[in-house]
């Protein structure tokens, strides 16, 4: 007999007692899951980290409804040469972030950083100097206990074999962008970041990565000083990107 056979009935009971005492749940709904599930995704909300087809900005990559730039990019002063989204912010991706995010769920920084590695080994393949994070507030990191684009950017930093570094900081702590108009995040914002102490990054070239792309406001904003203090050329990668609707 073979032998994964005549011990199948035991490696049943084995794996729902691992699922009873650590219960695994999905990132997104907490949905009960198998515990040798290899990703913590159900099936249902695993389909929305499928890649995005259908059309996006050239310049920020966000998802779009019709082609060429999104109104942001057509309007606004761009401090950023190329954007890279990797999901659209909706549905399991929106659920996972926010559970990442705000739930004390640091760990999914693996997972979700993988699919941004992905990302980058499928679309992007550009030569940085650095790649850092959009910084938090040192009081929010103090209530939060970690920054999850620094956690997301570490890792990518490690799979792509490019240098992490702390280039900016976070001056004022502002607003919660998401509850802010258009023109209400721009004011919030501004002037929000500088560069940290004896940084010199005259001529380099850097990525800069964050979870959420709304407004681009932020990334903006961090994308300015970095060019303001000389960089040669700075791109971002995001994990997620809110959609353009007409």
């Amino acid at each position: 007999m073979n032998l994964r056979l005549k011990y199948l009935p035991k490696m049943k009971i084995l794996n729902f007692l691992l699922t009873f005492i650590y219960p695994k749940t999905c990132m997104s709904c907490n949905t009960l899951l198998n515990y040798n599930t290899k990703i913590e995704l159900c099936d249902n909300c695993a389909k929305d980290f499928n890649p995005y087809r259908g059309n996006r900005c050239i310049t920020c990559d966000r998802p779009i409804d019709n082609t060429g730039e999104c109104s942001i990019c057509k309007s606004e002063k761009i401090y950023f040469e190329k954007g890279y989204c990797v999901y659209p912010y909706a549905g399991a991706v929106r659920n996972t972030i926010l559970n990442f995010k705000f739930k004390n769920m640091a760990l999914y920084y693996t997972y979700l950083g993988s699919k941004m590695t992905e990302y980058y080994f499928e679309y992007i393949m550009e030569s940085y100097d650095y790649i850092t994070a959009v910084p938090i507030h040192k009081k929010k990191l103090k209530v939060r206990g970690y920054n999850q684009a620094e956690l997301l950017a570490e890792y990518i930093s490690e799979q792509i074999n490019i240098p992490y570094c702390t280039i900016l900081k976070r001056t004022v702590n502002t607003k919660p962008q998401n509850a802010l108009s258009k023109k209400e995040r721009v004011t919030n914002i501004k002037n929000a970041f500088s560069l940290i102490d004896n940084i010199d990054i005259k001529n380099k070239s850097i990525l800069i990565v964050d979870d959420i792309f709304t407004t681009g406001t932020t990334i903006n904003e961090c994308c300015k000083v970095l060019k303001k203090a000389d960089a040669f050329k700075v791109d971002f990668l995001s994990l997620s990107a809110k959609i353009e609707t007409k």
